[in-house]
C-alpha cells in the first residue's frame, strides 16, 4: 500500500491518495469481482447511519474473503484492502455520528 499526501500552494493538505496494488488471478471475471469490491468500499460514502457503515463493512469482508478464496485476490493484497476499509468505515462512522447529532459533514 502507497500513501500520498496532495498539498495546494499555500501548503495546506487537500488530499490523501492511497494505492493498493492487487495481486491475484482469476482472468476477466477476476477483474469484475475486485471491481465490484472496490465500488462496496466506495458506497462507504453513501451510508447515512454508523449502522449502516458497520453492516457495509461487514458485507465488504466477507466478499474480500470470497475473493481470497477464489484466488482472484492474494492474502497480502486483501490485508491491504482490509486496512483501507477498516480507516474508510471508521472515518464514515465518525461522519455518519456527526450527521446524525445535527452537524454537517
Amino acid at each position: 500500500m502507497e500513501s500520498k499526501t496532495i498539498y495546494n500552494g499555500s501548503g495546506q493538505r487537500m488530499a490523501q491518495e492511497i494505492r493498493i496494488e492487487a495481486h491475484g488471478k482469476g482472468g476477466e471475471l477476476g477483474i469484475k469481482n475486485i471491481q465490484y469490491l472496490m465500488g462496496m468500499i466506495e458506497s462507504l460514502k453513501a451510508c447515512k447511519t454508523q449502522q449502516e457503515v458497520y453492516d457495509r463493512y461487514m458485507m465488504i469482508t466477507g466478499y474480500c474473503k470470497c475473493c481470497v478464496n477464489s484466488e482472484f485476490l492474494d492474502e497480502k493484497s486483501a490485508d491491504d484492502l482490509m486496512c483501507l476499509a477498516a480507516f474508510l468505515a471508521g472515518n464514515e462512522q465518525a461522519r455518519a455520528e456527526h450527521e446524525q447529532k445535527g452537524g454537517k459533514a
